[in-house]
């Protein structure tokens, strides 16, 4: 019996041994879940850190930049109400024109602020349709000509290699481009403003260069980010435009690169799909024959094949 009694003793130890390792073990797990959560929760915390000075550098520097121009519309209001005698018209001409520069600097930066929303909720949507590139390219020229007043800058945009048409959206390419052509003349105080195409492997590459300060090789990048502005080059504005022409860039299946030089100027390329779109096989399905002999003849040489349904079931 004693010898029963032992074996049952040492059987009943083994089972509590087994079970208090695998207790063990799934403990072991537990504190190495716990630890890399709590790993996790203060990467999350640094994240929300940043993130929370981020928005209030952001608000310190939109809440200066809005308030610097509304306090110039005020003064300025106030004097053309109060003129003072014998002032020249000339100088209440230029008052004007001051009003109408501080209210333009409002309207650009409110405008980036709603994009860049827009942009945020995905309601940014594009239309691609064919582009006569010279004629938005010479309208750019002349919109971006009245940013260099009082500044030796010239503003040359070559579209002697530009192709005829591009099949993108205006509106989009519009932005990107006045975004890239302001932000050069605004970091160049004196040289050129040199807007380029060519075309490269049914690709559009558009080139915006400057001779202005330039960005160092480790900013080149971060200037992309939204609210980013290099330290020591700040000219006004939010911080916004790059990050959201890139975004814009990729709505249209383009490509935003740049690359610098500090003391030497910047370059911004745009690349941008040339050509139409190519597809496969196409099925049309459609109750109306007439419909479907125009669809197959606006997919001609874009559609490798086209297959006609005169219903659903069919298709």
């Amino acid at each position: 019996q004693l010898l029963l009694l032992n074996a049952e003793l040492q059987e009943t130890n083994r089972g509590v041994m087994a079970l208090y390792s695998e207790l063990s073990e799934e403990l072991e797990q537990t504190n190495r879940g716990v630890v890399a959560l709590y790993a996790e929760l203060d990467e999350k915390s640094e994240q929300l850190r940043l993130a929370a000075e981020s928005k209030n550098r952001f608000w310190a520097n939109i809440s200066h930049e809005l308030r610097t121009p509304l306090n110039s519309i005020l003064g300025l209001t106030r004097i053309l109400a109060d003129p003072a005698d014998g002032e020249p018209e000339s100088e209440r001409l230029h008052q004007v024109e001051l009003i109408r520069t501080s209210t333009s600097t409002l309207l650009a930066l409110v405008n980036d602020l709603l994009d860049v929303a827009k942009a945020e909720s995905g309601r940014l949507s594009v239309d691609p349709a064919q582009v006569n590139l010279p004629a938005l390219l010479s309208t750019l020229r002349g919109l971006t000509r009245p940013l260099t007043e009082g500044k030796p800058v010239s503003v040359v945009v070559d579209i002697a290699s530009a192709p005829a048409t591009i099949l993108t959206d205006e509106l989009a390419l519009t932005a990107i481009l006045r975004n890239l052509l302001s932000n050069g003349i605004k970091y160049t105080d004196s040289g050129e403003v040199k807007l380029t195409v060519h075309e490269t492997g049914g690709r559009v590459e558009i080139s915006v260069s400057d001779s202005g300060t330039g960005i160092p090789p480790n900013l080149q990048e971060r200037v992309f980010e939204e609210f980013y502005q290099v330290p020591g080059a700040r000219r006004g504005g939010t911080g916004l435009g790059l990050s959201y022409a890139r975004r814009l860039a990729r709505l249209i299946d383009g490509e935003l690169t740049l690359s610098s030089e500090p003391g030497a100027g910047t370059t911004v390329v745009l690349s941008l799909p040339h050509g139409l779109p190519q597809l496969g096989t196409v099925v049309v399905a459609d109750d109306d024959a007439a419909f479907r002999r125009v669809l197959r003849a606006m997919l001609a040489g874009i559609a490798d094949r086209v297959i006609e349904a005169e219903d659903g079931a069919q298709a």
